[in-house]
């Protein structure tokens, strides 16, 4: 995350400063064994707990379901992160399967735009 300057969206052509406090981001085979599109998602501390990362991620999730509509998403977090887990179930996400990575138990959950027939 950085700083910079952009020009104001007023279009007054002033510039203003800017900085990235956090980012979300869906990548296809991160993970290749799971072979479903990866949502990541990295916050500064001081961001933590403004629900900006629920804000994100439920932006990228809602323009993938109409940019590939059908297909899922996979989300891989430590189960200790609760947080994470927190923000996992809230979007949606549901378990598929634990495992020890990392040294430490890893949570690997699935979203679908389309919901159970």
């Amino acid at each position: 995350m950085g700083q910079g300057r952009t020009r104001c969206a007023r279009g007054c052509g002033r510039a203003r400063p800017t900085a990235a406090f956090g980012a979300a981001e869906l990548a296809d085979h991160l993970r290749p064994d799971a072979g479903k599109t990866e949502l990541g998602f990295l916050f500064l501390p001081e961001a933590w707990g403004f629900g900006y990362a629920a804000e994100a991620c439920a932006a990228a999730l809602s323009w993938f379901a109409a940019a590939r509509p059908g297909e899922p998403v996979v989300l891989c977090t430590r189960t200790a992160n609760s947080p994470s887990m927190r923000l996992a179930r809230t979007l949606g996400f549901t378990e598929v399967t634990r495992f020890e990575e990392y040294g430490a138990e890893q949570w690997l959950g699935m979203w679908s735009p389309v919901g159970p027939t």
